[in-house]
């Protein structure tokens, strides 16, 4: 396992948690634990100074017996030594200690402040005061008057230095912290630690699965990876399992994407190919007939001279139509080509498209047929890219239509929404191979046809359902058994009102 994993730094991180939290908490526990034992041992002491000042008999002219109280500290001495006896004046003074002490004084006062605290009935212990013996530490106490009569002859002082104190003193926690509370605490830190590095492992390995299916994935080539509730046997609904299901969903989406640019870019090959094709046959028709009528130009009759520059004409205007295609193609799938938006009707566009168009209809023999049910079916758009898209697919019937057959045109309201405006065209020529149907509108596809006459590169298409898809509708076609029918349905407007 590295370090630099998620699942180490996260197992380094709850082991610095637990070491910290057992700091803190001996800590905490050396502390109340003081507090508490010493805190008992004044409780239970609390009384000593008012049994013994009991103890003292009355003064002799208001003054306390020194030598009886100097047999009391020597009595008090001997049956617990950890006590020390001190007799105050009024002040705070120290005025008697017992003559047995062997640590000198290293003050002669101590603060009345809490000896007061003490003698108000206030037992919030531990309380401390000073000690007479050391300038460093305060010292639980044991505190009482000492009176003749109404006279206040000061305090009789009793330090307690118990052997619990003296071990705090002293630095040694173990003696007051229970041995039950160390095992308890070094058990509770050990399963802590267990049950998170557990924890921890069950979260990361979900992670590390996921990695590994990005990784595979990225081997692949963005075309395969294996799903993530398969891999991690996961059947939870957290953040990780959520983040598997997108990585699913995103992994499914770019393989499609994948595979689409690959196909895109078969396509686009077999366009080029097509399209080198297209414009090098106009091309080098055009260079042909040229070079023909300059090297013969004066043997050349005016009427073999008018044919060579009508043909070369003829090629010139196919290559430069193609070469309008391609470019109009271009800005219109790199949507450089914005909508001129107005309000025109649809029933006089394709009536002025199919004015247009009714010579070479003638020419052929084709009959064409206009219906519409409405006078005006008013529409929003740019009327120029709606006359291109009328025309390109009038001029695809026209030119798969065999002599002599017949082309309706209908403009109506949608038959399964009032506020649509269908267009339909319909030719009884040999219909679309059901092989090539689903690839009619793709922009490099090419349809082969008997019937194609080869005067185009196959992107009337592309460009006219660009059109209708800028326009908020969708082209459609279909195979009727005696033809092929297209058809695109765009929005309605009303007078004085956009479409939407």
């Amino acid at each position: 396992m590295s370090l630099r994993s998620l699942y180490a730094k996260l197992a380094l991180t709850l082991i610095l948690l637990l070491f910290v939290t057992a700091i803190v908490y001996s800590a905490i526990s050396y502390s109340l634990t003081r507090q508490g034992i010493i805190g008992d041992l004044q409780r239970e002491n609390a009384d000593i100074a008012a049994n013994l000042a009991a103890e003292i008999p009355q003064t002799v002219g208001g003054e306390v017996d020194r030598q009886y109280t100097e047999q009391l500290f020597r009595l008090m001495k001997i049956v617990n030594p950890d006590v020390q006896l001190y007799l105050l004046d009024p002040k705070g003074n120290i005025s008697h200690t017992s003559s047995i002490i062997n640590t000198e004084l290293v003050t002669r006062s101590v603060g009345l402040e809490p000896l007061q605290q003490f003698l108000d009935g206030d037992r919030s212990f531990p309380l401390f005061a000073d000690d007479p013996q050391s300038d460093n530490e305060p010292v639980t106490f044991s505190v009482a008057k000492l009176a003749a009569g109404d006279k206040p002859l000061g305090y009789l002082y009793v330090t307690l230095r118990g052997a619990a104190h003296e071990s705090y003193k002293s630095g040694r926690p173990t003696d007051l912290i229970s041995t039950i509370g160390i095992y308890a605490l070094i058990g509770s830190l050990l399963v802590s630690l267990l049950a998170g590095l557990f924890i921890f492992r069950r979260i990361t390995s979900r992670l590390q699965i996921l990695s590994c299916l990005i990784d595979d994935f990225q081997q692949s080539g963005y075309k395969q990876s294996q799903n993530y509730r398969d891999a991690a046997s996961d059947t939870g609904t957290d953040e990780i399992s959520r983040l598997g299901d997108n990585y699913d969903a995103m992994a499914g989406r770019i393989a499609e994407q994948f595979d689409a640019l690959q196909e895109q870019d078969k396509s686009r090959r077999s366009f080029i190919a097509n399209i080198s094709h297209d414009l090098r046959t106009p091309l080098t028709a055009t260079q042909g007939y040229l070079e023909m009528l300059q090297h013969k130009y004066d043997s050349f009759s005016d009427e073999q001279r008018k044919k060579y520059v009508s043909v070369s004409l003829k090629h010139s205007k196919r290559l430069q139509a193609l070469i309008s295609d391609l470019f109009e193609l271009a800005k219109l799938d790199d949507r450089a080509e914005q909508l001129n938006s107005e309000l025109f009707s649809m029933n006089d566009i394709v009536s002025d498209v199919i004015q247009g168009f009714q010579p070479k209809a003638n020419d052929k023999k084709i009959e064409l047929h206009y219906q519409t049910d409405e006078s005006r079916l008013l529409v929003n758009g740019d009327l120029a890219m709606m006359d291109r898209a009328v025309s390109n697919l009038l001029s695809n019937a026209l030119q798969y239509t065999q002599d002599g057959g017949k082309i309706d045109v209908n403009v109506a309201l949608s038959r399964t929404q009032t506020d649509k405006v269908t267009f339909t065209i319909e030719d009884n020529g040999p219909g679309i191979d059901p092989a090539q149907i689903e690839n009619i509108f793709k922009r490099f596809h090419r349809a082969d046809n008997q019937h194609n006459e080869g005067s185009n590169a196959g992107l009337g298409l592309a460009i006219t359902q660009r059109i209708v898809n800028l326009h908020g509708g969708s082209l459609s076609v279909e195979n009727t058994g005696n033809g092929t029918r297209f058809s695109f349905d765009l929005p309605k407007a009303t007078d004085g009102r956009k479409a939407k």
